[in-house]
């Protein structure tokens, strides 16, 4: 968290979580109605790999509505529509489906994602993740949720009994850091959804997320839920990824989420890996 001095207001933590529960709900309900609809789920490519639906605009525009009605004097940064107000204190975040290939074709691994970064940093997230249909929330120094269960992450493993989960640039061919992570004899998942893969890291479900490309609207929200969890969330270098400091400018950052226990044999697996140039933050 910021120091004493610059953390938001009570009120506001109160206020944007409430906001965010409710708009991640309204916007799933949406979801599910909207896509027995005919071609609203017909994936239309933005970029190489990279595909929207008719829902995905649809949800966002939800999402952004409620979000920015509940905190008038907050930025904005969604994937599918335009960034607005992003040197201010505090900026939504939203990925409103995380996993748009996976959802378009049928696969059941996908997500919603809503976080509220106040001066570069996560201080409350709101996700809900199929297929397990699960509302997760976190508020910066209060803890994790699922549902009303407070998360508390377990030690994770680092052996031929650890499952870790891995995602990499669309068509990239040098994939030496899955063979390194293999080493001690980890299994390599890949769901299809960032968002999802870094609350099974909190959940227990995976030991560790390892992720060469990440967008902010991919990991903001999960990671605080993350960190709230008792989890570690760094970049390949071992380094805080928060406060990001410039977000219209945050490219992709190569990130690992890892239980509690397993980060350093993770990072030493990871670093020889990691981007020359740091990512803009």
């Amino acid at each position: 968290m910021p120091s004493a001095d610059s953390d938001p207001h009570r009120q506001l933590l109160s206020t944007a979580r409430a906001a965010a529960v409710s708009a991640v709900a309204a916007a799933v309900a949406m979801i599910r109605k909207a896509r027995s609809r005919r071609g609203a789920t017909t994936p239309r490519r933005k970029g190489e790999g990279d595909f929207v639906t008719a829902i995905d605009v649809q949800c966002e525009r939800l999402l952004r509505g409620r979000l920015l009605r509940a905190v008038p004097a907050a930025g904005f940064i969604g994937e599918e529509t335009a960034v607005v107000g992003v040197d201010r204190d505090a900026v939504w975040i939203v990925d409103p489906i995380d996993g748009t290939s996976n959802f378009a074709n049928g696969l059941p691994h996908w997500a919603v994602a809503v976080a509220l970064l106040w001066r570069g940093r996560p201080v409350v997230a709101a996700t809900w993740c199929e297929p397990e249909g699960v509302l997760y929330s976190a508020v910066a120094g209060r803890g994790a949720f699922a549902g009303a269960r407070r998360l508390r992450a377990r030690r994770g493993r680092w052996d031929d009994g650890s499952i870790v989960g891995c995602q990499w640039f669309r068509g990239q061919q040098d994939l030496a850091f899955l063979q390194a992570l293999q080493r001690d004899g980890a299994r390599v998942r890949t769901l299809g959804s960032t968002v999802v893969q870094l609350i099974d890291v909190a959940r227990g479900r995976l030991d560790a997320n390892v992720q060469q490309q990440g967008r902010i609207w991919d990991f903001a929200a999960p990671a605080l839920v993350l960190l709230e969890a008792g989890c570690a969330f760094t970049d390949w270098r071992g380094r805080a990824v928060f406060p990001l400091t410039n977000l219209d400018a945050v490219g992709h950052v190569a990130t690992i989420g890892a239980a509690p226990g397993v980060h350093a044999r993770v990072l030493r697996r990871v670093r020889p890996f990691a981007p020359r140039a740091a990512p803009a933050r």
